[in-house]
C-alpha cells in the first residue's frame, strides 16, 4: 500500500482523505503516482507530493 507526501519546513505532511484526518491510501503505485502527479500540476512550490510504500 502506498500514500502521498511531501516535506514541509523539515516535516513529513501525508494527504489526507477528504473531510477525514485519516491518511489517504492507494493499493497500488500506479494509481498513487498518477494522484501525485494530478497535485502537483496544481502545486506552484518547490515542495512536491511524492508516493511512499507503507
Amino acid at each position: 500500500m502506498y500514500v502521498i507526501s511531501r516535506i514541509v519546513m523539515g516535516t513529513e505532511e501525508t494527504l489526507k482523505n477528504s473531510n477525514s484526518n485519516s491518511n489517504k491510501i492507494f493499493h497500488n503505485f500506479s494509481s498513487a503516482e498518477n494522484f501525485a502527479k494530478k497535485l502537483n500540476l496544481h502545486t506552484h512550490s518547490d515542495k512536491k507530493w511524492g508516493v511512499k510504500k507503507i
